[in-house]
């Protein structure tokens, strides 16, 4: 047994180390990563700033970028969505503070009162209710309020018995309140944002007559563009740490960071009149070289993107041919000179190429959060800087 451990251990060194030996990875360039907070470091310099890493840090790996952003002085907190998220990054090691949002269920406090340096959401008067009686471990909160998004958060008419009811138990201290903007992106209307600004600021009035200060945060990306218009002195970065501007000004400076590559499998010659891939809904009507690549809607190559999508040899686009299966795709590439195991851009970090994460949002009528979210944990995540 202590052999097969030793070798299981060794080959996923062996894998881990050498980028070559992956038939998919993800590359994330550090430099742009730091561009962009820098760019957020410069035009709001009296906000601290939380990145956002949860749901697998928006496609682009917790863990890794977790490990790289530890101990950059920009960054105050990390914005993770789960407990299961969080007892991750201590596992490995990270000590930057963290904030949870999601719903804690209550069989895991044992586990959260050896959690350091965390911060939980209070998500709702009964959930301020539980805590209030089964809490027995110092605990930071933020309360949530329900401004007009209508998911998570506390009403308005019930922050003061919230309050009071977290209060009664000693063990828990109140830092701060959060909500969350529902169309702060809508570049036609304000209206409803602005509503939700005026809850927000009475929810602040309210706060404030029980505590002189605390973290104060409203604004996601997309809020970024109403910062004058509330107090806030927060940010949390989600689509703009990974390099999209979706503020409704387009006025941020950013670099997407990530780009996916992908080996070619095999190489196949369609002849005339044949199809490929299920369906048959491509048919060549002229001979054809394909080359397919082994990552489909499993991996995150969106379904919807089947005939559509495209991928890069180089600095050359590559359509996209017939369905995208659950584990391979397949690539028209009768004019390119490509060999088994030479390598393909799935996704690109240059806003302007046709496979970057924007169009391929664009094509498959979806949001770049949707196609981020879809990248599958297993894909190889290297860093570069």
């Amino acid at each position: 047994m202590r052999t097969l451990n030793l070798l299981r251990q060794w080959g996923k060194k062996i894998l881990s180390d050498n980028k070559n030996s992956h038939l998919l990875r993800i590359e994330i360039s550090g430099d742009n990563l730091l561009h962009n907070i820098k760019e957020f470091r410069d035009k709001f310099p009296d906000k601290k700033l939380a990145a956002v890493l949860k749901s697998n840090a928006y496609g682009h790996g917790l863990r890794e970028m977790a490990i790289f952003l530890d101990k950059n002085p920009d960054i105050s907190f990390f914005v993770v969505d789960s407990f299961m998220e969080a007892k991750l990054l201590r596992d490995i090691g990270i000590k930057k503070e963290l904030i949870i949002l999601g719903h804690v269920l209550e069989p895991l406090f044992g586990q959260l009162k050896r959690m350091k340096n965390k911060i939980l959401s209070i998500n709702s008067l009964k959930q301020a209710e539980i805590f209030s009686q089964k809490i027995d471990f110092p605990l930071r909160v933020h309360i949530k309020i329900d401004t007009g998004m209508r998911r998570h958060g506390v009403a308005l008419d019930e922050l003061n018995k919230t309050i009071d009811v977290l209060q009664s138990n000693k063990n828990i201290k109140i830092e701060g309140l959060l909500t969350h903007l529902a169309d702060a992106d809508n570049a036609n209307s304000d209206d409803f944002t602005l509503r939700q600004l005026e809850v927000w600021q009475k929810a602040l009035k309210i706060y404030k007559s029980y505590f002189q200060d605390g973290i104060f945060h409203f604004s996601a990306t997309t809020g970024t563009s109403y910062l004058d218009k509330a107090e806030s002195n927060l940010i949390r970065m989600g689509a703009a740490l990974y390099g999209f501007d979706v503020t409704r000004d387009k006025k941020l400076n950013l670099k997407p960071i990530l780009s996916w590559k992908a080996k070619v499998v095999n190489l196949k010659e369609l002849k005339s009149g044949e199809a490929i891939s299920y369906n048959c809904i491509f048919k060549a009507d002229h001979d054809m070289r394909v080359a397919l690549v082994p990552c489909g809607y499993f991996e995150g190559v969106p379904k919807s993107s089947s005939n559509k999508g495209y991928m890069y040899y180089k600095d050359q686009p590559l359509k996209i041919l017939g369905k995208v299966c659950m584990n391979l795709t397949a690539l028209d590439v009768s004019n390119i000179d490509i060999n088994l195991e030479d390598e393909v851009e799935v996704f690109s970090n240059v806003p302007q190429h046709l496979n970057s994460i924007e169009n391929y949002a664009k094509i498959c009528e979806t949001s770049i959060h949707d196609v981020l979210a879809q990248l599958a944990p297993t894909i190889k995540r290297i860093i570069n800087h």
